[in-house]
């Protein structure tokens, strides 16, 4: 197909383009896996604590989305709606005064968790909403694409704000205090560029006369959609040990800086490799649920993990290996950061289109009896260390892939989507 001349490329493809690539280079400051685990054990030195951010990450993100999925359908106006929500990304800089407060670093972490759980509530609340516009304005074809291009060109944002991050984590003139301040209000404020795009988008059908929803009965239907929709199960019991694999990547930057005894300037680039890698994955996974559709990204997503996990194993057994192999670590780590292009899309592939919110949420709240996995290996890794973690993730991830062979492919949810229109 020619993207160029596919309908509805144009306004509304680049603005939810451009929105994702802002959001995607504010997250640069705000990475679970670089920069607020660098914080965390950099102010604590507790691996658990920074468990529990990706935990907060989870959690909250999940339950936004339980609220507001009820809601979708009767949302008059989806780009609107987001717009007032996305002014909630100017929190970071709440982050941050605490820290400019010069208060003790256990109350500024505490203060920090509490205020990353609200953003990622409101990020969760965004996220129901996201999908359903993508969904109505973009092709099948093209919304993948139109993903793999915001982790591209967010990416290439990213590569320029992670310049300055790195600058900002190995500078002497500032203390850790001041360092992370400044990097939490830097991300806030590429993070509220965003705003400005998702108000250029046009919902192409916005609800006229909308009803009040019965969320009794909203979620009473889950069981019995769950159980008519095989693919739907499929996807659900494919997707649960993926999350281990996922979250114990997450812990490499604080891996390397403690199995290589890093300088600061080291660490910082160790950061910088990741978001390489984050733009490395977002255009070769963009491009592979383009061409052989999602279920390739889900498999290609893990394999990436278990790769990672291997490495960084035999970097525990061999530190001769030395920093090369921790970068190159670290990248992959990055590449893996995008393994959410696949199980977004390919849930929303399988959809009826009445029920997509429905199955979003279905997806991606199977999660959340799992959301405290990153708390769990936080504390296996203070109690029994890196390595029984990243075989216990790497073995996860094998489960998982050969859970999603199952998985339908391109040409099967292409003649599943003809069967249900």
């Amino acid at each position: 197909m020619d993207l160029k001349s596919a309908k509805n490329f144009g306004r509304n493809y680049w603005a939810m383009t451009f929105e994702g690539a802002a959001f995607m280079g504010g997250m640069t400051m705000l990475a679970t896996n670089t920069v607020v685990a660098v914080f965390i054990d950099t102010m604590t030195g507790s691996k658990t604590l920074v468990g529990l951010a990706i935990t907060a990450q989870a959690l909250f993100f999940l339950i936004g989305q339980l609220i507001v999925a009820p809601y979708v359908n009767s949302i008059r106006n989806i780009p609107i709606f987001m717009f007032r929500l996305m002014l909630l990304r100017v929190i970071p800089v709440f982050m941050a005064v605490p820290l400019f407060l010069s208060v003790g670093a256990g109350p500024a972490v505490v203060s920090f968790l509490v205020l990353y759980s609200l953003f990622w509530l409101s990020d969760g609340l965004n996220t129901v909403p996201w999908g359903e516009l993508a969904a109505r304005a973009l092709k099948t074809e093209l919304r993948g694409h139109m993903m793999g291009m915001q982790m591209v060109i967010g990416g290439a944002l990213s590569l320029i704000t992670g310049l300055l991050l790195t600058r900002l984590l190995e500078t002497p003139l500032l203390t850790d205090h001041y360092r992370f301040g400044t990097i939490f209000v830097i991300g806030s404020a590429i993070l509220m560029t965003s705003v400005f795009f998702i108000r250029m988008v046009r919902d192409p059908s916005p609800v006229l006369a909308p009803e009040k929803p019965d969320l009794r009965r909203y979620y009473a239907e889950i069981p019995a959609i769950i159980r008519s929709s095989k693919p739907l199960r499929e996807g659900l019991v494919a997707r649960i040990p993926g999350y281990v694999g996922f979250s114990a990547i997450t812990f490499m930057v604080v891996f390397g800086s403690s199995a290589l005894d890093l300088t600061a300037a080291q660490v910082s680039w160790l950061v910088y490799s990741q978001i390489v890698g984050s733009l490395i994955g977002g255009s070769v996974l963009g491009e592979a649920s383009r061409w052989f559709g999602n279920k390739a990204v889900i498999l290609m997503s893990n394999t990436g993990v278990i790769i990672t996990l291997c490495m960084a194993v035999v970097l525990t057994i061999f530190p001769g290996l030395g920093y090369t192999w921790l970068i190159v670590l670290c990248v992959f780590a990055g590449i893996c950061t995008n393994n959410w292009v696949g199980y977004f899309n390919y849930f929303l592939d399988i959809a009826p289109k009445e029920k997509r919110p429905m199955f979003q949420i279905i997806g991606n709240c199977i999660g959340i009896p799992f959301s405290f996995i990153g708390y769990a290996l936080g504390y296996m890794i203070d109690r029994l260390g890196y390595n029984a973690v990243f075989i216990f993730g790497g073995v996860s991830a094998g489960v998982t892939i050969l859970l999603s062979l199952r998985l339908l492919s391109r040409k099967k949810i292409n003649a599943l989507q003809e069967d249900m229109q």
